[in-house]
Protein backbone atom coordinates (compact mmCIF):
# COMPACT_ATOMS: atom_id res chain seq x y z
CA UNK A 1 0.00 0.00 0.00
CA UNK A 2 1.52 3.04 -0.65
CA UNK A 3 2.33 6.11 1.83
CA UNK A 4 -0.43 8.39 0.19
CA UNK A 5 -2.19 9.37 2.60
CA UNK A 6 -5.82 12.34 2.80
CA UNK A 7 -8.07 10.07 0.53
CA UNK A 8 -10.25 6.95 1.68
CA UNK A 9 -12.00 6.63 -1.63
CA UNK A 10 -9.55 8.79 -4.18
CA UNK A 11 -11.68 10.34 -7.38
CA UNK A 12 -10.59 12.34 -10.18
CA UNK A 13 -12.33 15.82 -9.65
CA UNK A 14 -15.09 16.21 -12.19
CA UNK A 15 -13.70 18.33 -15.54
CA UNK A 16 -10.47 15.89 -15.20
CA UNK A 17 -9.73 14.45 -18.73
CA UNK A 18 -7.46 12.02 -19.36
CA UNK A 19 -5.84 10.33 -22.34
CA UNK A 20 -2.62 8.76 -24.58
CA UNK A 21 0.21 11.41 -24.92
CA UNK A 22 2.07 11.05 -28.41
CA UNK A 23 5.25 9.49 -27.03
CA UNK A 24 3.49 6.65 -25.10
CA UNK A 25 3.07 8.66 -21.97
CA UNK A 26 -0.66 9.81 -20.52
CA UNK A 27 -1.46 13.21 -19.68
CA UNK A 28 -4.38 14.59 -16.87
CA UNK A 29 -5.86 17.99 -17.77
CA UNK A 30 -7.89 19.80 -16.03
CA UNK A 31 -9.62 23.78 -16.14
CA UNK A 32 -9.25 23.61 -19.64
CA UNK A 33 -5.46 22.73 -19.89
CA UNK A 34 -4.40 25.43 -17.79
CA UNK A 35 -3.32 22.40 -14.73
CA UNK A 36 -1.76 19.17 -16.57
CA UNK A 37 0.28 16.17 -14.95
CA UNK A 38 1.83 14.11 -17.88
CA UNK A 39 3.30 10.54 -16.70
CA UNK A 40 5.79 8.19 -18.46
CA UNK A 41 5.75 4.71 -18.86
CA UNK A 42 8.26 1.68 -19.91
CA UNK A 43 6.64 -0.06 -23.30
CA UNK A 44 3.05 -1.28 -22.75
CA UNK A 45 1.71 0.19 -19.82
CA UNK A 46 0.07 2.60 -20.88
CA UNK A 47 -2.88 1.57 -21.62
CA UNK A 48 -2.93 -0.59 -18.08
CA UNK A 49 -2.82 2.91 -16.78
CA UNK A 50 -5.57 4.20 -18.95
CA UNK A 51 -7.79 1.85 -17.56
CA UNK A 52 -6.50 2.35 -14.11
CA UNK A 53 -7.32 5.80 -14.87
CA UNK A 54 -10.87 5.15 -15.92
CA UNK A 55 -11.32 3.49 -12.41
CA UNK A 56 -9.96 5.92 -10.86
CA UNK A 57 -12.26 8.61 -12.70
CA UNK A 58 -15.56 6.41 -11.20
CA UNK A 59 -14.42 6.15 -7.89
CA UNK A 60 -15.78 3.67 -6.78
CA UNK A 61 -13.00 1.80 -5.44
CA UNK A 62 -11.23 2.56 -1.88
CA UNK A 63 -7.73 3.77 -1.99
CA UNK A 64 -6.59 0.35 -0.64
CA UNK A 65 -8.76 -1.54 -3.78
CA UNK A 66 -6.84 1.11 -6.21
CA UNK A 67 -3.44 0.47 -4.91
CA UNK A 68 -4.18 -3.14 -6.11
CA UNK A 69 -5.45 -2.10 -9.33
CA UNK A 70 -2.71 0.23 -10.18
CA UNK A 71 -0.40 -0.95 -12.55
CA UNK A 72 2.87 -0.19 -10.84
CA UNK A 73 4.56 -0.25 -7.51
CA UNK A 74 2.79 1.05 -4.11
CA UNK A 75 5.45 3.95 -4.15
CA UNK A 76 4.60 4.90 -7.12
CA UNK A 77 0.85 5.07 -6.94
CA UNK A 78 1.62 7.28 -3.78
CA UNK A 79 3.39 9.41 -6.48
CA UNK A 80 1.11 9.48 -9.25
CA UNK A 81 -2.05 10.54 -6.21
CA UNK A 82 0.42 12.74 -4.95
CA UNK A 83 1.08 14.67 -8.02
CA UNK A 84 -2.60 14.56 -9.39
CA UNK A 85 -3.38 16.25 -5.53
CA UNK A 86 -1.14 18.86 -5.99
CA UNK A 87 -2.99 19.91 -9.26
CA UNK A 88 -6.13 20.14 -7.74
CA UNK A 89 -7.32 17.00 -9.62
CA UNK A 90 -8.54 14.45 -6.74
CA UNK A 91 -11.39 14.57 -4.60
CA UNK A 92 -12.87 12.12 -2.47
CA UNK A 93 -15.45 10.37 -3.67
CA UNK A 94 -19.15 9.77 -1.80
CA UNK A 95 -19.38 6.08 -0.62
CA UNK A 96 -22.53 4.68 -2.07
CA UNK A 97 -25.68 5.58 -0.29
CA UNK A 98 -28.53 2.86 0.87
CA UNK A 99 -30.71 5.98 -0.24
CA UNK A 100 -30.67 9.51 -1.81
CA UNK A 101 -33.03 11.85 -3.34
CA UNK A 102 -32.98 14.85 -5.98
CA UNK A 103 -32.37 18.21 -5.35
CA UNK A 104 -35.54 18.70 -5.53
CA UNK A 105 -36.58 16.49 -3.14
CA UNK A 106 -34.05 17.27 -0.83
CA UNK A 107 -35.97 21.13 -1.04
CA UNK A 108 -39.41 19.52 -0.41
CA UNK A 109 -37.22 18.20 2.73
CA UNK A 110 -35.75 21.33 3.95
CA UNK A 111 -39.29 22.99 3.85
CA UNK A 112 -41.11 20.35 5.90
CA UNK A 113 -38.32 20.19 7.98
CA UNK A 114 -38.20 24.15 8.86
CA UNK A 115 -41.96 23.90 9.57
CA UNK A 116 -41.48 21.29 12.36
CA UNK A 117 -38.38 23.84 13.39
CA UNK A 118 -40.51 26.82 13.41
CA UNK A 119 -43.76 25.48 15.16
CA UNK A 120 -41.47 24.58 18.17
CA UNK A 121 -39.51 27.78 18.10
CA UNK A 122 -40.68 31.21 18.80
CA UNK A 123 -39.57 35.28 18.66
CA UNK A 124 -39.75 37.27 21.37
CA UNK A 125 -39.43 40.21 19.14
CA UNK A 126 -42.63 39.05 17.36
CA UNK A 127 -44.26 38.68 20.64
CA UNK A 128 -43.53 42.05 21.59
CA UNK A 129 -44.70 43.18 17.86
CA UNK A 130 -47.94 41.63 18.98
CA UNK A 131 -48.47 42.73 22.31
CA UNK A 132 -47.87 46.09 21.66
CA UNK A 133 -44.59 45.96 24.22
CA UNK A 134 -41.70 46.92 21.14
CA UNK A 135 -40.12 49.87 22.21
CA UNK A 136 -38.58 52.78 19.86
CA UNK A 137 -35.27 51.46 20.68
CA UNK A 138 -36.13 47.78 19.69
CA UNK A 139 -37.39 48.85 16.60
CA UNK A 140 -34.55 50.75 15.83
CA UNK A 141 -31.74 47.76 17.58
CA UNK A 142 -34.08 45.74 14.77
CA UNK A 143 -32.51 47.40 11.83
CA UNK A 144 -29.11 48.04 13.27
CA UNK A 145 -28.66 43.83 13.26
CA UNK A 146 -30.40 43.97 9.67
CA UNK A 147 -28.00 46.54 8.52
CA UNK A 148 -25.38 44.20 10.17
CA UNK A 149 -26.62 40.66 8.18
CA UNK A 150 -27.35 42.85 4.75
CA UNK A 151 -23.49 44.11 4.60
CA UNK A 152 -21.75 40.93 5.72
CA UNK A 153 -23.87 38.96 3.73
CA UNK A 154 -21.60 38.92 0.43
CA UNK A 155 -18.78 38.71 2.87
CA UNK A 156 -20.03 35.28 4.08
CA UNK A 157 -21.11 34.14 0.54
CA UNK A 158 -17.73 35.01 -1.06
CA UNK A 159 -15.86 31.62 0.06
CA UNK A 160 -18.00 29.39 -1.73
CA UNK A 161 -17.42 31.59 -4.82
CA UNK A 162 -14.12 31.08 -4.42
CA UNK A 163 -14.25 27.11 -4.59
CA UNK A 164 -13.81 25.23 -7.75
CA UNK A 165 -15.98 22.03 -7.04
CA UNK A 166 -19.61 23.48 -7.04
CA UNK A 167 -19.99 22.90 -11.21
CA UNK A 168 -20.42 25.70 -13.47
CA UNK A 169 -24.36 25.78 -13.56
CA UNK A 170 -24.76 25.94 -9.96
CA UNK A 171 -21.92 28.76 -9.26
CA UNK A 172 -23.37 30.97 -12.07
CA UNK A 173 -26.42 30.60 -10.02
CA UNK A 174 -24.67 31.42 -6.74
CA UNK A 175 -22.71 34.53 -8.31
CA UNK A 176 -26.22 35.88 -9.49
CA UNK A 177 -27.19 36.03 -6.12
CA UNK A 178 -24.21 37.26 -4.52
CA UNK A 179 -24.68 40.12 -7.19
CA UNK A 180 -28.42 40.64 -5.82
CA UNK A 181 -27.06 40.40 -2.12
CA UNK A 182 -24.21 43.72 -2.64
CA UNK A 183 -25.44 47.03 -1.66
CA UNK A 184 -28.78 45.95 0.08
CA UNK A 185 -26.92 47.50 3.29
CA UNK A 186 -27.22 51.04 1.49
CA UNK A 187 -31.20 50.83 1.81
CA UNK A 188 -30.79 49.59 5.92
CA UNK A 189 -28.58 52.85 5.78
CA UNK A 190 -31.26 55.20 4.65
CA UNK A 191 -34.05 53.64 6.98
CA UNK A 192 -30.85 54.08 10.00
CA UNK A 193 -29.90 57.80 9.13
CA UNK A 194 -34.09 59.17 9.05
CA UNK A 195 -34.04 57.38 13.05
CA UNK A 196 -30.60 59.20 13.53
CA UNK A 197 -27.58 56.90 12.99
CA UNK A 198 -25.35 57.48 10.38
CA UNK A 199 -23.34 55.20 8.18
CA UNK A 200 -20.17 56.23 10.13
CA UNK A 201 -21.63 55.33 13.31
CA UNK A 202 -22.81 51.62 12.20
CA UNK A 203 -19.05 51.02 10.20
CA UNK A 204 -17.84 51.45 13.82
CA UNK A 205 -20.46 49.30 15.89
CA UNK A 206 -20.14 46.18 16.48
CA UNK A 207 -23.34 43.27 15.76
CA UNK A 208 -24.69 41.81 18.65
CA UNK A 209 -23.37 37.81 19.21
CA UNK A 210 -26.11 35.88 18.07
CA UNK A 211 -25.82 38.25 14.58
CA UNK A 212 -22.01 37.60 14.34
CA UNK A 213 -22.95 33.67 14.95
CA UNK A 214 -25.29 33.59 12.54
CA UNK A 215 -23.19 35.48 9.78
CA UNK A 216 -20.06 33.29 10.94
CA UNK A 217 -22.46 29.92 10.89
CA UNK A 218 -23.16 31.03 6.86
CA UNK A 219 -19.57 31.67 5.80
CA UNK A 220 -18.12 28.09 7.65
CA UNK A 221 -20.61 26.50 5.78
CA UNK A 222 -19.74 28.69 2.73
CA UNK A 223 -15.87 27.44 3.25
CA UNK A 224 -16.79 23.39 4.12
CA UNK A 225 -20.40 22.55 3.23
CA UNK A 226 -21.62 24.96 0.43
CA UNK A 227 -25.01 22.82 0.74
CA UNK A 228 -25.55 23.56 3.98
CA UNK A 229 -25.01 27.10 2.93
CA UNK A 230 -27.23 26.68 0.00
CA UNK A 231 -30.10 25.54 2.25
CA UNK A 232 -30.06 28.33 4.64
CA UNK A 233 -30.47 30.46 2.06
CA UNK A 234 -34.55 30.26 1.98
CA UNK A 235 -35.20 30.69 6.17
CA UNK A 236 -32.92 33.69 5.21
CA UNK A 237 -34.62 35.21 2.48
CA UNK A 238 -37.99 34.24 2.25
CA UNK A 239 -40.55 37.51 2.77
CA UNK A 240 -42.14 37.49 6.13
CA UNK A 241 -45.72 39.77 5.51
CA UNK A 242 -47.32 39.05 8.86
CA UNK A 243 -43.97 40.26 10.88
CA UNK A 244 -43.42 43.43 8.12
CA UNK A 245 -47.09 44.46 9.02
CA UNK A 246 -46.65 43.96 12.97
CA UNK A 247 -43.30 46.16 12.43
CA UNK A 248 -45.14 49.00 10.10
CA UNK A 249 -48.16 49.24 13.17
CA UNK A 250 -45.96 49.50 15.78
CA UNK A 251 -43.90 52.09 14.06
CA UNK A 252 -46.76 54.23 13.29
CA UNK A 253 -47.69 54.22 17.06
CA UNK A 254 -44.52 55.08 17.99
CA UNK A 255 -44.36 58.16 15.77
CA UNK A 256 -41.11 56.81 13.84
CA UNK A 257 -40.86 58.39 10.84
CA UNK A 258 -42.07 56.86 6.99
CA UNK A 259 -38.37 57.34 6.67
CA UNK A 260 -36.98 54.77 8.52
CA UNK A 261 -39.87 52.06 7.90
CA UNK A 262 -39.66 52.78 4.01
CA UNK A 263 -36.33 50.93 2.98
CA UNK A 264 -37.29 47.88 5.54
CA UNK A 265 -40.61 47.48 3.62
CA UNK A 266 -38.05 48.07 0.47
CA UNK A 267 -36.06 45.68 0.71
CA UNK A 268 -38.82 43.12 1.67
CA UNK A 269 -40.33 43.83 -1.75
CA UNK A 270 -36.61 43.90 -3.21
CA UNK A 271 -36.39 40.05 -1.62
CA UNK A 272 -40.05 38.94 -2.62
CA UNK A 273 -39.75 40.98 -6.12
CA UNK A 274 -36.03 39.22 -7.57
CA UNK A 275 -37.23 35.75 -5.63
CA UNK A 276 -34.76 35.38 -2.96
CA UNK A 277 -36.66 32.74 -0.88
CA UNK A 278 -36.46 30.54 -4.44
CA UNK A 279 -32.75 30.54 -4.39
CA UNK A 280 -32.30 27.26 -2.53
CA UNK A 281 -34.48 25.63 -4.54
CA UNK A 282 -33.22 27.13 -8.26
CA UNK A 283 -29.94 25.77 -6.66
CA UNK A 284 -30.67 22.56 -5.62
CA UNK A 285 -32.72 21.99 -8.47
CA UNK A 286 -29.46 21.80 -10.71
CA UNK A 287 -28.25 18.25 -8.28
CA UNK A 288 -29.46 15.42 -9.65
CA UNK A 289 -28.52 13.64 -6.54
CA UNK A 290 -28.31 13.90 -3.00
CA UNK A 291 -26.99 11.48 -0.20
CA UNK A 292 -29.83 10.73 2.29
CA UNK A 293 -26.62 11.68 4.75
CA UNK A 294 -25.63 15.02 2.94
CA UNK A 295 -29.27 16.04 2.99
CA UNK A 296 -29.57 15.32 7.13
CA UNK A 297 -26.75 17.68 7.85
CA UNK A 298 -28.48 20.23 5.56
CA UNK A 299 -31.35 19.84 7.99
CA UNK A 300 -29.60 20.49 10.72
CA UNK A 301 -28.31 23.68 9.52
CA UNK A 302 -31.00 24.89 8.89
CA UNK A 303 -32.70 23.99 12.05
CA UNK A 304 -29.43 25.22 13.69
CA UNK A 305 -30.40 28.92 11.81
CA UNK A 306 -33.83 29.36 12.25
CA UNK A 307 -32.98 28.71 15.99
CA UNK A 308 -30.20 31.26 15.76
CA UNK A 309 -32.82 33.95 14.46
CA UNK A 310 -34.84 33.76 17.49
CA UNK A 311 -32.03 33.87 19.56
CA UNK A 312 -30.93 37.23 17.60
CA UNK A 313 -34.43 38.35 17.85
CA UNK A 314 -34.49 37.56 22.05
CA UNK A 315 -30.82 39.31 22.04
CA UNK A 316 -32.81 42.22 20.37
CA UNK A 317 -35.61 42.49 23.10
CA UNK A 318 -32.96 42.24 26.00
CA UNK A 319 -29.77 44.82 24.80
CA UNK A 320 -31.90 47.30 22.93
CA UNK A 321 -34.92 47.00 25.45
CA UNK A 322 -32.59 47.76 28.42
CA UNK A 323 -31.24 50.91 26.96
CA UNK A 324 -27.86 48.95 25.21
CA UNK A 325 -28.14 51.28 22.16
CA UNK A 326 -25.70 51.22 19.16
CA UNK A 327 -22.75 48.70 20.48
CA UNK A 328 -20.21 51.41 19.05
CA UNK A 329 -17.55 50.83 21.70
CA UNK A 330 -15.49 53.77 20.25
CA UNK A 331 -17.99 55.99 21.15
CA UNK A 332 -16.65 58.51 24.00
CA UNK A 333 -20.00 57.63 25.79
CA UNK A 334 -19.97 53.98 25.62
CA UNK A 335 -19.58 52.47 29.01
CA UNK A 336 -17.20 50.19 29.53
CA UNK A 337 -18.92 47.64 31.57
CA UNK A 338 -22.06 47.64 29.13
CA UNK A 339 -20.99 44.62 27.28
CA UNK A 340 -21.34 42.74 30.94
CA UNK A 341 -25.11 44.06 30.28
CA UNK A 342 -26.21 41.50 27.87
CA UNK A 343 -27.80 38.14 28.77
CA UNK A 344 -29.38 35.71 26.80
CA UNK A 345 -31.92 33.06 27.76
CA UNK A 346 -31.26 29.79 27.30
CA UNK A 347 -32.50 28.88 23.83
CA UNK A 348 -35.09 26.10 25.33
CA UNK A 349 -36.90 29.56 26.82
CA UNK A 350 -38.06 30.02 23.39
CA UNK A 351 -39.76 27.17 22.86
Amino acid sequence: MSDFAGFRRPSLRPGVRSGPTADGGVEFTYLDGRRFVEFEFDAGRAERFLDFAGKLAEGGLSAAELGEAFPGSPREYGEMLAALDEQGMIAEAEAPAAGGMSGIGAYAYLRRNADRVRAEVHSPLVQALADGTATREQLIGYAVEYWHVTHLCPRALAPALARDDLGPPVWEELMRFYMTERNHDRMMERSLLAAGVPRERLLRAQPLPATMAIMASLGVYAYNFPLALISTLFPMEEPEPEFLELFRLRCAELDLPDGFVGPIAGHSDVNEDEAHEAVTLDLLARLPYLSTETVRECGKAVADVIEQRARLDAEIVSWYGAGGGLRDFGHHDYPTQAGQALTCAPLTSLA
